[in-house]
């Protein structure tokens, strides 16, 4: 399931499809976060056959954004977990600029509509031009029911 937008306009072109409806999506900027980052280092040489590893911690701060979809639930089954990824595509090109994959576990009954939420964390020093210049849309990769079942996009 791919929902684009140019000007903030769903694609209506939705084929294989599950029984969900993406009613918007939206990615936006949500500040700047701590983050506690796990490095590490070169492996140490020890006397015996064995390596170790040497680590550290450290704090650094990232920018967060919130990338949200509205559902809505049009078949008879529960959903449990829907996993989604976020694009952003060159408009001219379409060329894919980047993707984030997504997860939410929440419930979604027969008929609901919920919002999905999901902070993504950024680094500073990373190329975050796509978030501006790129072309934003969805897909749902896979939805997981109650009843044990499971849709998965097709590659």
């Amino acid at each position: 399931m791919v929902a684009s937008t140019a000007a903030r306009t769903l694609d209506d072109n939705i084929a294989d499809a599950p029984d969900v409806s993406v009613l918007s999506f939206d990615w936006k900027y949500a500040g700047y976060v701590r983050a506690e980052t796990v490095k590490g280092n070169e492996s140490i040489s020890s006397t015996d056959t064995s390596t170790s590893v040497k680590m550290s911690r450290k704090t650094i701060y990232v920018f967060k954004y919130t990338a949200k979809a509205t559902l809505k639930n049009t078949g008879a089954k529960t959903i449990k977990t829907v996993s989604w990824d976020y694009i952003f595509t060159d408009a001219k090109e379409q060329k894919e600029l980047k993707r984030y994959k997504l997860q939410s576990k929440q419930q979604v009954l027969p008929g609901e509509t919920q919002l999905l939420t999901r902070d993504v964390e950024l680094d500073p020093k990373d190329n975050t031009r796509h978030i501006t210049t790129g072309k934003q849309s969805i897909e749902i990769t896979k939805i997981e029911y109650t009843d044990g079942s499971t849709w998965r996009q097709k590659q």
